[in-house]
């Protein structure tokens, strides 16, 4: 309660923040652990939490959600299930009852249908352009949102020998509407992509919106984020072994850029869809999507 009683913006009170719940999952015989905090929300009708499964069939289509349903244009190809979400609030003076500042975590499993035949999410080098793909699907694919600036801090892990991919995703903003409001530096998205098998991987997702300052807010943001991922660990199960052997002879030497800048993609115009049309419609085209490379 002290750390409650003396929090300010400078050094914010983030409940439970030095506990620890060590998660495992099955992945149908590959096994993942990671450590982070317990649930924290200060409106409980706004929890929107979910405890993790201790063994998920990887292999069992009924689960997953797929992008079948979009708008062509819209459509990666992928199906999608969520795991586990958490949620962390910080606060600042103790008079100030409302957080001034949230973290939300999710944990999903994807299938990509789209990867062809002849590529491997366990080839780092096919793994980096899913994940450029699925910048692409959800930026310029989503001119209704803000434009986004990604990949930011791109960073390499290993994890079984298998490759994992770290990086940011900020809102491209004005220097005026920073100035303005300082606390858009506050309001990104962090991943951590991780492969399981040819086709199946999951990711990590950490949405911050914070306040001003931002030096102290990102600081304490990070901290929970960054003993996240450092307890990161996976041991592939023996299939998925198998598959990260062959591709390894297969593709001896792939390796997954060591950084990337932010990529500029064009974003298409669009307005609104009127009755009997989509609820998007282009006007004129922006970057078409990035291009497989086998």
């Amino acid at each position: 309660m002290l750390g409650r009683l003396f929090a300010s913006r400078q050094y914010p009170y983030i409940p439970r923040r030095h506990e620890r719940e060590r998660v495992t999952i099955d992945l149908s015989g590959s096994r993942l652990a990671f450590s982070l905090p317990p649930n924290v929300c200060y409106d409980s009708f706004a929890d929107s939490s979910q405890e993790p499964p201790q063994s998920v069939n990887i292999f069992d289509n009924s689960n997953y959600f797929d992008d079948s349903g979009y708008e062509e244009w819209e459509r990666e190809g992928v199906a999608r299930q969520i795991l586990m979400r958490r949620n962390w609030q910080l606060f600042g003076p103790i008079w100030r009852d409302r957080p001034i500042g949230y973290i939300s975590f999710v944990l999903s499993l994807i299938r990509h249908d789209a990867l062809p035949q002849e590529m491997s999410c366990l080839n780092p080098q096919h793994f980096e352009q899913v994940i450029m793909r699925t910048l692409y699907y959800n930026g310029p694919c989503q001119p209704n949102h803000k434009v986004q600036q990604a990949p930011v801090n791109w960073q390499l892990y290993e994890l079984d020998r298998a490759t994992a991919i770290f990086f940011e995703k900020h809102e491209q903003h004005s220097p005026e509407s920073l100035v303005e409001c300082p606390f858009y530096n506050t309001h990104f998205s962090s991943f951590i992509f991780i492969p399981l098998d040819q086709r199946h991987y999951i990711y990590f997702v950490f949405n911050y919106l914070g306040y001003a300052p931002v030096e102290p807010c990102l600081k304490a943001m990070n901290s929970i984020r960054d003993s996240v991922c450092d307890s990161i660990e996976l041991q592939l199960g023996a299939d998925a072994k198998t598959q990260l052997s062959n591709a390894q002879q297969r593709w001896p030497g792939a390796r997954a850029s060591s950084k990337r800048d932010i990529e500029r993609w064009v974003y298409p115009e669009w307005r609104r869809g009127g009755k009997f049309e989509g609820e998007i419609i282009i006007t004129k085209p922006g970057s078409p999507p990035p291009a497989w490379q086998a």
